[in-house]
């Protein structure tokens, strides 16, 4: 597994020199993708692994350069393009808070406004780098029935219409339909050649989904001729990571979403934590191993993962510019509270209550949780403080609470 995911690595470094000896290793996957050296002898797979080292830490606009300058070298490059409408699609799935809005259970109660809806200018370029894919690939097919590169950036093009319908929309059915077709040209690919193990991810997620049904509808999806198994899913994802040559970080990715579903939280740990060793700039990793140790119920473990995130964050360490400051802290803060920390506690409180541009209804409530604090000390002037400093805000529910509480005080 960790070999799979090291080799994957290799192929994705972000420093040039590292670039330029991958791709002089990676002739084969030259030949993958049916791209020859540009006429200036520059290889466009060059700019696809810097474009993939940054999508993977999150770094959407560097990644959409990089791919764009892959394919002003290949335009017709079908993988090219899925990489850069896989790159739009995750840039807008990040902006409205799709991709960590699991991560911060105690300040997602206060934060449930109404996500932004996807911007109609992005998902129409994605949607039209998806034709496009689409048009291009129907045609090498109709040259040539058994062109393995067609045929899997046709399947991978109807997976990115399944994930944006079933994101973004909520198009359960759309979903479904594209998922079945990209289903059906790597099915057709694996025929062609079993050893092309880059099929095996979608062909997994499609088993895996399918098979994950619910019983009670599971029936209906058979009479529509839709069968997927769990576990053949789970065996088709471990193939893609152990011999795909460009999904083995996204089959490694998916994998560790099945068994958080699956309640296996040491293997999410291990796989989180191999790919957090590559890409140390996406902070999304380390959010998810601390919310893992949540989910089995150890409070003091998340802690330790979580202060460990806010001490990256105070040492600037890069990629970690971008952590939401006041979730963070308000999370630490909720937890050091139960835990009896009231010290440590009051300080993560601190740094929401004292930042002018943390988000106020966090503020609030991190002022409400410091006066349940000094309350438990006994330091009752300190917690009218806290409280009358929530009267003055604009937020009804925290400030109601707050007149309770200081009623009882005052009396």
């Amino acid at each position: 597994m960790r070999k799979a995911i090291e080799n994957s690595k290799v192929r994705a470094q972000a420093n040039t020199n590292q670039q330029l000896l991958a791709v002089s290793l990676l002739v084969a996957v030259g030949t993958l993708s049916g791209v020859s050296l540009a006429d200036d002898g520059v290889d466009p797979w060059m700019y696809a692994y810097a474009a993939l080292d940054h999508f993977y830490n999150l770094e959407y606009e560097p990644s959409l350069a990089n791919f764009r300058q892959a394919l002003e070298l290949a335009p017709d490059n079908p993988i090219f393009l899925n990489f850069l409408a896989n790159a739009y699609l995750f840039q807008e799935l990040n902006r409205t808070g799709q991709l960590d809005a699991q991560f911060y259970s105690e300040s997602n109660p206060f934060l449930r406004s109404e996500k932004p809806r996807p911007d109609p200018k992005v998902m129409q370029t994605v949607k039209n780098l998806v034709a496009r894919t689409k048009d291009i690939c129907e045609q090498r097919l109709r040259q040539n029935r058994h062109d393995k590169t067609a045929l899997y950036a046709l399947g991978i093009a109807y997976g990115i219409e399944a994930n944006y319908e079933f994101t973004m929309y909520k198009h359960w059915y759309a979903a479904l339909k594209a998922g079945s077709k990209a289903k059906e040209y790597h099915t057709r690919l694996k025929k062609l050649d079993p050893d092309y193990h880059d099929a095996d991810l979608v062909l997994g997620i499609y088993e895996y989904a399918v098979g994950s049904i619910p019983r009670a509808v599971k029936w209906l999806a058979f009479l529509v001729g839709y069968r997927g198994s769990k576990e053949r899913g789970i065996e088709l994802l471990h193939a893609a990571v152990r011999q795909g040559k460009l999904v083995t970080t996204d089959a490694a990715v998916l994998l560790a979403v099945i068994y958080n579903r699956e309640k296996k939280y040491e293997y999410v740990r291990q796989l989180l934590r191999t790919l957090n060793s590559y890409y140390s700039r996406n902070y999304l990793l380390r959010l998810e191993i601390a919310r893992t140790y949540l989910k089995e119920g150890n409070e003091a473990a998340a802690l330790v993962e979580y202060d460990a995130i806010a001490a990256q964050v105070e040492a600037g360490a890069p990629g970690y510019d971008r952590v939401p400051r006041d979730r963070l802290y308000y999370q630490i803060g909720s937890l050091h509270q139960r835990q009896g920390n009231y010290e440590k506690a009051l300080a993560a409180f601190e740094h929401i209550t004292t930042e002018s541009s943390a988000n106020g209804v966090l503020a609030a409530y991190s002022c409400m949780r410091k006066a349940e604090i000094y309350l438990a000390q006994n330091r009752l002037d300190k917690a009218r403080e806290e409280y009358k400093r929530v009267l003055a805000m604009s937020y009804p529910e925290p400030r109601a609470q707050a007149e309770r509480v200081l009623q009882v005080l005052d009396r």
